[in-house]
């Protein structure tokens, strides 16, 4: 990768220590999504960082304005006409205990900054925010308005965007800088589901208790599971859920460990060992789908739990953009086992934009020459705001080969990635609306 250029560095330079300070701030804030409250739709920590981030604005000249306390932004350039929008979250996933550093606080230690959602997307957020500021900051004028906006429920489903578009237009164009780079024209389609099992034979009294740390937003690194008073311990290594591959997913092994048991509860694990665990692309389910887009189906297993006289699993598949939920669940469906049922959890259709409009282009070759690196535009696995605000893709701000750094303990950005990502940003805004 290029090495920033130096007119940008001079002006970064020249802000570095507030922008660090801005950015420790932020991260202070705990902003894990909590119970509605007054004035609070998404808690009480979606709520403070969304106020500070306003202030932040103010004090650095915007204009600023937000929607039912769910969506802020911080405008500049003309005061009426289409805008183009920078859309990025300021809620965290919560933490547990697979922390070395402090969460809640902004670490710099070797060129690396630490801190829950210092890369998902309190820092790619910032770097938005800042880079229109050194532009504001010239007294460049812009032909176009221009809008940095503020979420605070993307961890949780976007509920607050349907909030602002009752009242808000939505960009003409724009990104939101919460997925990878180059520029992502397509996002797969996502369904998460449970699958119940009910056990009629009694089996199940052989299991005195199984658990461990189950969410859907990762592949688990400890599970438990005690059979006739002997209790076991799976450790392995935690993952993203959408980068199985990067995972040391305990739950084969507790469904191996299990797969000896009898009855209908030893049944179901076998089928569990047979047709899901150990692998990531749905294969022994027939669901290896693939396609030259965006490749092949993603499998994740996240969860196993004994609920009175039933088992239930959940996982997450994430499928190609050219087929729908309906051929991978019809397909699912046809390898159960008698007395299986399945509950939809949420579900996201897979979503494509023309790769070919003229911005993205423009994006495209500018963080080539930024980089010095291939701006092919790509699809992803993740899930961005991009489903659900019209006009916009995603837009960094993970580099190639930066993978599985979300949702874990010890959540880093490269002190010089934000500064890149920043100089994108600054160049792609000024070749936009200046």
């Amino acid at each position: 990768m290029k090495k920033i250029r130096s007119d940008f560095q001079e002006l970064f330079d020249q802000s570095k220590d507030e922008f660090i300070t801005d950015f420790r701030k932020l991260v202070q804030i705990p902003s894990v999504n909590g119970n509605k409250t007054f004035e609070a739709p998404f808690g009480i920590g979606p709520k403070r960082a969304l106020e500070y981030l306003l202030e932040l604005s103010s004090k650095l000249g915007f204009r600023t304005g937000q929607v039912a306390n769910c969506v802020g932004w911080a405008e500049y350039g003309p005061e009426d006409g289409d805008y183009f929008g920078v859309l990025g979250h300021s809620d965290v996933v919560d933490v547990v205990d697979d922390w070395t550093m402090s969460p809640f606080d902004l670490t710099l230690k070797d060129d690396y900054f630490y801190g829950r959602g210092v890369l998902d997307n309190k820092g790619p957020l910032l770097a938005s925010l800042f880079a229109l500021y050194l532009i504001k900051k010239q007294n460049i004028s812009l032909k176009k308005r221009v809008r940095i906006m503020f979420g605070t429920d993307e961890e949780m489903g976007s509920r607050d965007i349907p909030y602002f578009l009752k009242k808000e237009k939505p960009p003409y164009a724009g990104f939101t800088p919460d997925c990878k780079f180059p520029i992502v024209y397509g996002e797969r389609g996502i369904v998460d589901l449970t699958v119940t099992k009910s056990i009629t034979d009694g089996s199940l009294e052989e299991i005195d208790e199984l658990g461990g740390v189950f969410d859907r937003s990762f592949l688990p690194d400890y599970a438990f599971v005690t059979i006739n008073d002997k209790k076991t311990d799976f450790h392995g290594k935690k993952a993203p859920s959408n980068a199985p591959d990067m995972a040391d997913n305990v739950l084969p092994k507790l469904i191996k460990c299990c797969s000896s048991l009898n009855g209908q509860t030893g049944e179901l694990f076998e089928w569990l060992n047979k047709k899901i665990a150990n692998q990531y692309n749905g294969e022994n389910l027939g669901l290896d789908f693939h396609d030259d887009d965006s490749g092949e189906l993603q499998l994740s297993l996240y969860s196993i739990k004994i609920i009175d006289d039933e088992i239930n699993f959940s996982l997450s598949m994430r499928y190609p953009v050219t087929f729908t939920e309906k051929t991978i669940l019809d397909q699912l469906n046809s390898q159960f086992i008698d007395g299986m049922t399945l509950t939809i959890n949420r579900s996201f259709p897979s979503t494509v934009k023309d790769k070919n409009l003229d911005y993205m282009h423009r994006f495209s070759k500018i963080y080539q020459d930024d980089t010095g690196l291939d701006g092919t535009p790509v699809t992803t696995t993740g899930a961005t705001y991009a489903r659900e605000m019209p006009n916009i893709v995603a837009f960094g701000p993970s580099f190639p080969g930066q993978k599985g750094i979300a949702h874990k303990g010890d959540e880093w950005l490269k002190y010089s990635d934000w500064q890149m990502m920043m100089q994108i940003y600054y160049d792609c805004l000024l070749d936009e609306l200046g």
